[in-house]
């Protein structure tokens, strides 16, 4: 059960470290009483809040080894965020982690699984058809690595057409343009039914449910089916950008959209999609949170990544360079490195909020 933090008592100011640097923050720090309440601070009885209302900006980072606790950090977060806001909250869960997690804990939620839930792809999704059809088509190209300017002709070709004639076209209409297709190479043929298999009972695109909590969990898709995956999870966020962007401007967040194993998808190529996303969802109501391995996961897009976090959550590691390359994006020194080491345990972190970049040493109650 989530814990009533409203009626927690806040003790007298006190250090819970050796490192003068943590006594210093904590002594200093005004601490918000409003928000997602995130975790007590380390051998104290306070309790840190962070209120994306109020947040420079509204984004989550999550980082932490296999074991450390990130997903359950990542579902404890954002179902608080639900019962505290009455949120929308959009999970996508590439391995089925989170949907165990939610069946396991008998959490009510929409599950949205691909392919028994059609992906949908073809079907305009808070666009119109023309736009659809260069995103499924920069998506095919994109997902599949099609370098081949000919192969690309014809399969812009084949969607054209397909989508000149209906505004919500269906698979079999872009077989039957196939058919009819003199210079069709075999390969786009190939990728083509490929993809159609994400729409296994060709019933239009997922729904979305509002103020609930949706899982779109693409668990039954092979992951050594590389391409089709990449394509899915492509589709899937090109699908909230245009639903972001439908949205009127507003600041307050109204949607939390979290990213499980995002490691997976920064190793497929959509790291610039998610720059992307966060970017747009900043003045429209969307709320990114990622949880991920190692900063080095994001590669040479870490730092527009991490420039757009407002909430850094970084789990307890026992990794010296894992907290030695944590010191770029925190105020940490190698003593303190040395007592959060001792000190933490699965389940503990570091977390940044800012604009402070100096760290707090917090316990997450991940089970709740």
């Amino acid at each position: 059960m989530l814990h009533n933090y409203r009626d927690e008592v806040w003790t007298s100011e006190r250090a819970v470290l050796f490192s003068p640097l943590i006594k210093n923050v904590l002594l200093h720090r005004n601490p918000h009483k409003t928000g997602i309440p995130i975790g007590r601070i380390l051998n104290d009885t306070r309790i840190i809040f962070w209120d994306p209302f109020k947040a420079i900006n509204p984004h989550i980072l999550i980082v932490g080894p296999t074991g450390s606790g990130k997903t359950e950090t990542l579902l404890a977060i954002l179902r608080r965020a639900h019962i505290i806001y009455n949120s929308t909250i959009i999970f996508v869960d590439i391995k089925g982690d989170i949907i165990k997690r939610l069946i396991e804990r008998n959490i009510d939620h929409v599950l949205i699984d691909i392919p028994d839930t059609s992906l949908g792809s073809l079907e305009p999704y808070y666009t119109s058809s023309w736009l659809r059809l260069y995103q499924v088509f920069d998506s095919i190209v994109e997902s599949y690595e099609i370098d081949d300017l000919r192969l690309q002709g014809v399969l812009f070709k084949i969607l054209k057409k397909v989508y000149e004639k209906k505004d919500v076209p269906k698979w079999e209409d872009v077989f039957s343009e196939i058919s009819e297709e003199e210079d069709l190479n075999g390969i786009i043929e190939r990728i083509l039914r490929e993809i159609a298999s994400l729409d296994r009972r060709d019933s239009g695109h997922y729904k979305i449910v509002k103020n609930k909590i949706n899982v779109i969990t693409l668990r039954s898709l092979s992951k050594e089916r590389e391409e089709l995956l990449r394509y899915a999870i492509n589709m899937i966020f090109q699908d909230m950008i245009n639903m972001t962007s439908r949205e009127s401007p507003d600041d307050q967040v109204k949607t939390f959209l979290g990213l499980d194993e995002a490691w997976m998808l920064l190793s497929r190529g959509l790291s610039k999609r998610i720059i992307n996303l966060m970017r747009l969802a900043r003045g429209y109501g969307l709320s990114v949170a990622l949880a991920t391995q190692d900063f080095r996961d994001f590669g040479e897009h870490w730092d527009l990544i991490v420039e757009n976090i407002g909430l850094l959550i970084i789990m307890s590691n026992p990794n010296r360079n894992f907290w030695r390359e944590a010191s770029d994006f925190l105020k940490i020194d190698n003593k303190l490195i040395e007592d959060l080491m001792i000190l933490m345990k699965r389940g503990d972190a570091v977390i940044r909020i800012l604009p402070d970049p100096r760290p707090i040493p917090i316990s997450i109650d991940i089970n709740d």
